[in-house]
This record gives C-alpha cells, structure tokens and sequence, in this order.
C-alpha cells in the first residue's frame, strides 16, 4: 500500500461536510430504537395479511430479559426462553372451550392468574391492591382483566406459568346497543397460535358472540368489558363475523371489522 492509499481515508473524512462528533441523546435513542425495530422484523415469524386495525406491539420475555419496547408481555417459565411460534403450548391450547367457565375470584385458578398478571406487568403496578374482572377458564387456560386504579391488563396464563399481558384502555361509554374493540391480537401459528379481543359494550348487550371459521365464541361480559380468545391455526386478530344479543332479546349479527375503532 503507497502513501496516498494509507492516506484517502483521513482525505476523505475532511472532505466530510459533517464534522465527527459524539450522538446526542435523542440521536442515540433514535439509533437503537431502529436497531431493536431492524431486529425484532427479521425475528418476527410471518403473519396473514389483515386488514388495518388498532394493534399493539408484541414484547417478548425471555428468562426476565426485554427485548423490545412495547405493551404486550408474553412469558415463557422462567428458566426457558419464551416459545417462538406462540404464547401457550398447543397442549393447553387443545383445552379451549367455546363457552367459557366463570370463576369465583376465591378459587385457586383465579388467584394463580391474578398473581401470574401482576408479576408479568409488575412494573406497571403501583403496589397498591388490585381488583380483578372478567375472569374466566376455558380449558385449561384462565383470562382475566386486573386494575389496580392506574394500570389495566388483559392476561392470558397456563398453570404451567405462560401466557401473555397486556396493558388495555379503560371501558369506553358507548351507545347502548354497540359494542367497540379495544385490543386484539393474533399470536403464533398452527398449533400455537391464538387469536384475542377485548373491548367495550353499551348498557344495553346482553351477550356478544363471535365467530371465526367453524369456531364459535361466547365472549364474557362484565363491567362494560367483554373478553374473548381462541385457537387459530392462522391468526389474524379478528373474527369473521359477530351476533351482539340486546337486554330485549333483539340479536343482530355485523362483520367482525366493524366492531374496531374508526381511524
């Protein structure tokens, strides 16, 4: 190597308009932000294509380390990596039932799932007492909604300790026969994949069923709140169509988009 090729990078650096210079710290934040953004595209496994609709980001835990900012936890136990193609193993999955079991919030179900809730979003609690809702088991898999007066979550949980959490909006006020979807998410694939929604409904819905396929959902209701999941080989984060029964005994059935928020 000649003398002017030891020397073209330093020439070419001080024809660099931009001097060098250390990042600032919204530079830097920037920086890894894409980073983490880069990463988690080429990890995440592919999904159908759906329409567009109010998501939240996913966030995966694995063996208590974060490796992307975002609203949803999903945790595998603690001495494992979190699964990669779902949040629950097919085995529990293969549990779900349509219509969903009532919980006591006494049982020992409940209180697994309202402890698992907590610890999963534990720094998004205050540490004062937490009061749970629509808690319910299909199978072998509890869901339940946990407030504390500043923080709501949605959690789905196994007794084996996976599942997923996720911070969710206040209930809306709505018309009284309409119902509107907070959150919804389609998670893994085949055997471990999942669809959920929750959202709100007005003073007058009775019930909310929907359907997804040859699945049929009842979704729970309380505190004008309803919550709903179920297995999906091919997960979207929709259903395809959904029956709103009224306190009158009226029904009527809409597309399972149209029950998500209007940009």
């Amino acid at each position: 190597m000649n003398d002017h090729e030891k020397n073209l990078p330093r020439l070419l650096a001080a024809l660099d308009a931009a001097p060098v210079r250390e990042l600032t710290e919204a530079e830097s934040n920037r920086k890894e932000h894409l980073l983490r953004t880069v990463m988690n595209s080429a990890a995440s496994t592919s999904q159908p294509v759906s329409p567009p609709r109010r998501r939240r980001p996913l966030l995966w835990v694995a063996a208590g380390a974060l490796t992307a900012a975002a609203a949803v936890a999903v945790v595998g136990q603690a001495s494992h990596s979190a699964p990669s193609s779902g949040v629950l193993p097919a085995a529990e999955l293969a549990s779900w039932t349509g219509t969903p079991s009532r919980l006591p919030a006494t049982s020992p179900e409940a209180a697994a799932a309202e402890k698992w809730c907590v610890k999963a979003l534990g720094s998004d609690y205050s540490g004062t007492s937490v009061s749970y809702a629509n808690l319910d088991v299909r199978g072998s898999i509890t869901s339940v909604v946990v407030t504390d007066g500043k923080t709501i979550s949605y959690c789905l949980t196994d007794k084996a300790g996976h599942g997923m959490a996720e911070v969710i909006d206040p209930v809306k006020t709505l018309a009284g026969n309409a119902i509107e979807v907070d959150s919804a998410g389609g998670h893994g694939e085949g055997s471990t994949g999942l669809n959920y929604l929750v959202g709100s409904v007005g003073t007058d819905v009775k019930a909310v069923t929907l359907h997804d396929g040859d699945r049929t959902i009842e979704a729970t209701i309380q505190n004008g709140r309803f919550t709903a999941w179920w297995p999906s080989a091919e997960p979207t984060g929709s259903a395809g169509k959904v029956d709103i029964t009224l306190k009158n005994g009226s029904t009527r059935t809409v597309s399972g988009d149209s029950i998500f928020p209007k940009d």
